[in-house]
């Protein structure tokens, strides 16, 4: 099987978009489309489904979605290892993160790596945080970014602080709560379609929230989402509110009107979480970015909304 396959359905499978994968490779759209169709004919499953609507993972194509992701990153794993025993080649970090978290440091963190250290690979894969827990404890990451809302990780894994965060609600700039700049009540959510994480999709993170939200009062107007770029486009284009991350969240200030929750300690930290062997050049090295990363974050000024 050519991993570089792999690859690509992974990617696909993620954003379900053959264009956006056919860039992201450098490739014609019709040269993914074959290799899936071959990787299909290999495995004697169907794996995508295809409509007029879009692109979909069937069952199937689900279930290898999670074999593939871990395939991948023992591949990874083999070859760095290699290459660290015959000292050939660049050091490996793999790094997990979450989809709907801490991108904008990302970006920063993946940078400030390129420029510094360049010596080194970083290995980004998107994980669901179940996923991404069970890979550290597998050791198929080195590094976990996400949310520290979870006591228990925090007690098992070395870790860094990235940045303080806190919750917030976001909607459009049109929404008749958006010009309130001093921040809104829960009470002020009573009577709106209030968007809130899948606790399947967001298993650590849904319990948290449902702490802070009276769940009486939103019953009846709050709705679960997956994903987490569906969820901007609707705030965008539909009258309801999210609970957002204010360092995501600022990524749409120009757009989207963000307003702090008074009366509510929503605050959280991102934190980056080592397995136990994480060692040596590379984890100092990574470390040191994430910290060097945090505190240029730290001098700039807040983003303030355009809307």
């Amino acid at each position: 099987m050519n991993t570089s396959f792999l690859e690509e359905f992974v990617y696909l499978a993620n954003c379900l978009n053959f264009r956006k994968t056919a860039d992201h490779f450098y490739v014609n759209r019709s040269v993914i489309s074959r290799h899936m169709i071959a990787l299909e004919k290999e495995l004697g499953a169907v794996l995508f489904e295809r409509t007029t609507r879009g692109v979909g993972l069937t069952e199937a194509g689900s279930i290898f979605l999670q074999e593939a992701q871990t395939v991948l990153r023992n591949w990874e794993l083999a070859c760095s290892r290699v290459r660290e025993v015959s000292g050939t080649g660049d050091e490996l970090v793999r790094m997990g993160y979450l989809r709907n978290g801490a991108r904008p440091f990302l970006a920063r963190f993946v940078k400030a790596m390129a420029q510094e250290h360049p010596e080194v690979h970083l290995s980004l894969l998107c994980m669901s945080f179940q996923e991404a827990r069970q890979a550290l404890k597998d050791h198929g990451i080195d590094v976990l970014l996400g949310i520290n809302v979870d006591g228990s990780i925090s007690e098992h894994y070395r870790s860094t602080l990235i940045y303080e965060d806190e919750f917030m609600v976001m909607c459009s700039s049109s929404h008749p709560l958006a010009q309130r700049e001093e921040g809104v009540a829960l009470e002020d959510l009573r009577d709106q379609k209030v968007l809130v994480p899948d606790s399947y999709v967001s298993s650590h993170l849904a319990p948290f929230l449902d702490e802070l939200i009276d769940e009486e009062m939103l019953a009846e107007s709050e709705e679960l989402y997956k994903d987490m770029d569906l969820l901007y486009l609707r705030v965008q284009t539909e009258e309801c509110l999210a609970f957002v991350s204010g360092q995501n969240a600022s990524m749409f200030a120009d757009s989207l009107a963000i307003l702090p929750i008074k009366g509510l300690d929503t605050a959280f930290t991102m934190n980056a979480f080592y397995h136990g062997d994480f060692k040596g050049r590379a984890y100092e090295i990574c470390r040191g970015c994430l910290e060097t990363c945090r505190r240029s974050l730290e001098k700039e000024p807040p983003r303030i909304p355009q809307w």
